[in-house]
């Protein structure tokens, strides 16, 4: 969803957490199902993913992430905020499994309703297989670059 509906989204709630990314970073497509778990594992929290979908969304960075506290760029996605009341109580560049992304919001919300497990669910696993192409594409673009540098 377009990033200001993303923060809307999430502002509204008591508690609130924010997934930023942008199409074609494969870190990016695996967080929708992270995100998914987690939501399942803590009915208490919504959660929303917005999209850097094109260069003229970064500009919301300004006018919307920038006053909350809210730090991204195009090398620090996927990136975390959860929010209470509105306002930004931690922020987190990367993705991850929901259980490392769970482990980190312990910290501010306590333990999770229905604790998640200390593996990816089926659902991560199924997305990390849908992701494999791009990320085998990323690998092969960047040898190709380092080789072209003189830099393996």
């Amino acid at each position: 969803m377009p990033v200001p509906e993303a923060l809307a989204a999430v502002v509204e709630a008591e508690r609130g957490l924010l997934g930023l990314g942008m199409p074609g970073c494969a870190a990016c497509m695996l967080l929708p199902a992270s995100l998914a778990e987690v939501a399942r594992s803590r009915p208490g929290l919504v959660v929303a993913m917005g999209e850097f979908a094109s260069i003229d969304d970064w500009r919301w960075r300004e006018q919307l992430l920038w006053p909350r506290g809210i730090r991204v760029s195009r090398s620090s996605v996927p990136a975390l905020a959860l929010l209470a009341g509105g306002e930004v109580i931690a922020t987190r560049p990367g993705g991850g499994p929901a259980m490392v992304i769970d482990r980190w919001l312990e910290a501010s919300l306590g333990p999770a309703e229905h604790p998640l497990g200390d593996e990816p669910t089926p659902a991560e696993l199924e997305a990390l297989d849908a992701v494999t192409g791009v990320i085998a594409r990323h690998r092969a673009v960047k040898s190709s670059r380092e080789s072209s540098l003189g830099t393996t």
